[in-house]
């Protein structure tokens, strides 16, 4: 072999190496329903050897938060790297349609030559492409099935034995076999949160909470294992998340801390360090983080460009964005349950929007009813005996702002939003969350009939208020639903409106009328809109009729509806009809009792018969 064909040789190996030096490999090792309960985060229970060890090997975030308190919007807003209230996917179990220009990010790296694994949940609230997506998903899904051992991967195992089904005893029993007697937690030296009341059967859940996270710990230490012996730790930049908060009542499905704070470890190789920069074994970042940052993180890390149009902000590599100042969540339809929440959390301060005050904190929501903290607060709760910080979250009508002092109050049980001395705390945090509700377009202000019914006519839900008046749109819908909220939770008599023509911000205003302590006022307004042409707004007026006391008029427009086809308008209706109470449920049992296959409408029916 000739010198010039030696040194083309030698640099097309030198320029393949440092092509290989410029994409790592990738691995993502997330669980479920966890708050930063590790030993490398100070809890003095948690037995989580390896995940203290991988925390020495890299960097720990002391403030990472879940766009969304349960897994499925959570989990849709890290695949798209975008809020799920601008998609209109926030709903839990929706499948929104996506706007054209978002993709799932595991596609870009696809085409930039990564494979990309999923093992295996995906539990997303969109209609999506899966062979666009990744390469394979499924529980065989692996690094070790790509074409070469040259080619990079971003690979995902999803932890389940942390879900809140496996803290109920039959659930944690399956998972804590492999633990020895003696490797269990014991529930008298459990520290039970002040959130909850302090007795044997919230100390042994915490206990279970405890064991599950040992197991999944151990499941950590084999993947790690497993990369090593395949010699590919040195080439792979590992991340540990959880999905949300745990998975316990007023924290799995909230906003609160509680439900969105959760660990996060990222450990980056020494030869990767060009590329991320200040990630000292063993340090910790105290950046504000939000979950629909992960996806552009690790676009930022292989080098890929990062799409316009997304939320997401890479927090590691050459793309790293400028530092958060707020953290945004939000809480819409929990299964069978509505609820509209948006929230605003600062360093020191979380500002809570209460956009539906008249239910209360804890619906009754059957997949959460399992959990034994929850039985054991509604025992006491109706007994008289459930401690206050406790019992606020079962009241009703809730107040349509709250302000927490996070210092003072980490657990957030004390509202300070009437306190003068945090005015202009409220204020600014208030107008914050104006500002992120119009520049997202929340597509959630619609109620789920229109939104549903919008979104065949747009295309997509988040194209809704994209459309040329959606600023303008945007703006009437969240001033009216403010508006709403404030009337019902200060429960003050309500003057008669001037009903717009846009049937969204008509049915916040019928809203209004029909929750009113003055609804009598309005018989005559919700007779009217109980005829409407919109099935909304339809049964709103005839929730207001029942509370005013024309219960047979009610029932007859409810009766209609329940036998709508469509699913959204059924739900809609027999969730008024439970919410009103016992004399609106026996005047329409018999089309309860018969209700269609959906499995949503058939727990409310379940709920409201007290089957």
């Amino acid at each position: 072999m000739n010198r010039k064909l030696v040194s083309l040789v030698a640099v097309i190996v030198v320029s393949a190496q440092s092509l290989a030096a410029d994409r790592p490999n990738i691995l993502w090792i997330s669980c479920e329903d966890i708050s930063p309960r590790l030993g490398c985060y100070g809890d003095t229970t948690a037995t989580t050897p390896n995940l203290d060890r991988l925390a020495t090997e890299g960097i720990r975030f002391t403030h990472a938060f879940s766009c969304h308190g349960v897994c499925a919007p959570s989990r849709t807003g890290i695949i798209t790297s975008s809020y799920p209230i601008a998609l209109g996917a926030n709903h839990m179990r929706s499948k929104a349609k996506l706007p054209p220009h978002i993709h799932l990010f595991p596609q870009y790296l696809r085409e930039a030559g990564y494979y990309c694994t999923n093992n295996s949940k995906t539990d997303y609230n969109l209609r999506w492409d899966e062979k666009a997506t990744w390469d394979e998903t499924s529980g065989k899904a692996h690094w070790k099935n790509r074409k070469g051992n040259d080619q990079p991967f971003f690979a995902v195992f999803n932890l389940t034995m942390t879900h809140e089904s496996k803290v109920w005893k039959k659930g944690w029993k399956d998972v804590v076999s492999v633990l020895k007697e003696t490797e269990r937690h014991r529930p008298e030296a459990m520290i039970v949160p002040p959130l909850y009341p302090d007795t044997l059967a919230v100390r042994e859940d915490v206990a279970r909470l405890a064991d599950i996270v040992t197991v999944m710990d151990r499941q950590v230490g084999k993947i790690l294992a497993e990369l090593d012996e395949a010699g590919l730790t040195d080439d792979t930049i590992v991340f540990f998340w959880s999905d949300h908060g745990n998975g316990l009542p007023r924290a799995k499905r909230w906003t609160y801390d509680s439900g969105s704070r959760v660990p996060m470890i990222v450990r980056v190789p020494e030869k990767y360090t060009g590329i991320v920069t200040d990630a000292a074994a063993g340090s910790t970042d105290d950046r504000m983080i939000n979950l629909i940052d992960l996806g552009p993180t690790v676009l930022s890390l292989a080098g890929v460009a990062i799409p316009g149009g997304i939320d997401g902000q890479p927090f590691l590599g050459k793309g790293q964005g400028p530092d958060r100042e707020f953290i945004h969540g939000a809480r819409d339809r929990i299964d069978e349950r509505f609820d509209m929440v948006r929230s605003v959390r600062s360093r020191d301060f979380r500002y809570v929007r209460n956009l539906m005050p008249w239910r209360p904190a804890l619906q009754h929501i059957s997949y959460g009813e399992q959990n034994a903290i929850m039985q054991e607060m509604r025992k006491l709760l109706a007994e008289g005996k459930l401690p206050p910080q406790s019992a606020q979250w079962f009241a009703s009508p809730r107040a349509a702002e709250e302000l927490y002092d996070l210092n003072a109050d980490p657990w957030e049980l004390v509202n300070v939003a009437n306190d003068p001395a945090h005015a202009a705390t409220l204020e600014a945090l208030s107008a914050e969350c104006d500002r992120w509700q119009i520049a997202t377009r929340d597509a959630h202000l619609l109620p789920e009939i229109i939104l549903d019914a919008g979104e065949a006519e747009a295309g997509s839900r988040w194209q809704i208020l994209q459309a040329p008046d959606g600023l303008q749109r945007t703006k009437k819908l969240l001033a009216a639903a403010k508006s709403t909220a404030h009337s019902i939770a200060a429960q003050s008599d309500v003057a008669m409106p001037q009903l717009d023509a846009d049937p969204a911000v008509r049915w916040w205003q019928v809203m209004a009328c029909s929750k009113a302590s003055n609804v009598a006022d309005f018989k005559e307004l919700l007779e009217r809109e109980s005829k409407s042409a919109e099935s909304a707004i339809r049964i709103v007026a005839a929730g207001g009729l029942a509370r005013a006391g024309h219960l047979k008029t009610a029932a007859a427009t409810l009766r209609e509806l329940l036998g709508d086809e469509n699913h959204f308008v059924q739900h809609a209706a027999i969730l008024e009809i439970d919410e009103a109470g016992p004399e609106l449920i026996e005047l329409t049992k018999e089309q309860i009792s018969t209700m269609s296959d959906d499995e949503y409408c058939q727990r409310l029916a379940d709920h409201a018969l007290n089957r």
